[in-house]
């Protein structure tokens, strides 16, 4: 079992994004983009290479947990701090592409992960995000046109379980707690390993006690 440390930038993160939380009555800590990756509402969340490509998913195993917590920024009134940890997640199961896995979700009638690009799975539209992304698309047709190629190249899909998940009221994470646990403001581009014993500290540091669940 492998334990990781990754990073989004979730909904509530600009004022758009805010708007669109008010308007649709959205969690506020959900993924700010078109195509949720990770998508944590979902009853069974589900992460990809949509976001991170080749340096996240495709690394995953069956049993190791990812740590989610958010890109530094200002929340407005829906947190106190810059930065929050929002889920822990365990994998239970890999899928060699989003066709395979969306055999699963229909077959056990949960709903489709929005990050699970299949035929009548479309993206969210434009007012549904932050009106933000890394590469400055300016509609939901180029954004979701990146994301198809991407899953058609690599088209690994990770079903995972929470362990851990809080979309509302998460608990704030300061850069002071993060140099304690790690040494440094660790960086997530690509997703680092972190020992038991960092994420033991990581779990005390914001008051969760749920390492006796793994």
């Amino acid at each position: 079992m492998a334990i990781r440390l990754n990073s989004y930038r979730p909904l509530c993160i600009n004022e758009y994004g805010r708007n669109a939380i008010m308007r649709y009555d959205l969690p506020p800590f959900i993924d700010s983009s078109c195509r949720r990756d990770p998508d944590l509402e979902n009853e069974y969340p589900s992460m990809t290479s949509l976001c991170r490509g080749e340096n996240f998913a495709p690394t995953l195993s069956v049993g190791d947990i990812v740590v989610y917590m958010t890109r530094t920024g200002d929340y407005g009134a829906f947190s106190s701090g810059n930065r929050v940890l929002t889920a822990i997640l365990e994998v239970v199961e890999i899928y060699d592409n989003h066709f395979d896995a969306a055999q699963w979700y229909e077959k056990h009638g949960v709903a489709l992960p929005s990050n699970c690009i299949v035929p009548g799975n479309p993206p969210y539209e434009w007012s549904q995000t932050a009106g933000v992304n890394s590469r400055d698309f300016d509609n939901v047709a180029e954004w979701d046109a990146f994301y198809q190629a991407r899953s058609r190249r690599i088209p690994v899909f990770i079903r995972a379980e929470k362990i851990y998940c809080e979309l509302y009221s998460p608990p704030v994470l300061t850069n002071a707690m993060l140099i304690d646990i790690f040494g440094r403001v660790p960086r997530t581009q690509t997703p680092p390993t972190i020992s038991e014993h960092q994420f033991d500290k990581l779990l005390h540091a914001i008051g969760l006690e749920l390492h006796m669940m793994i």
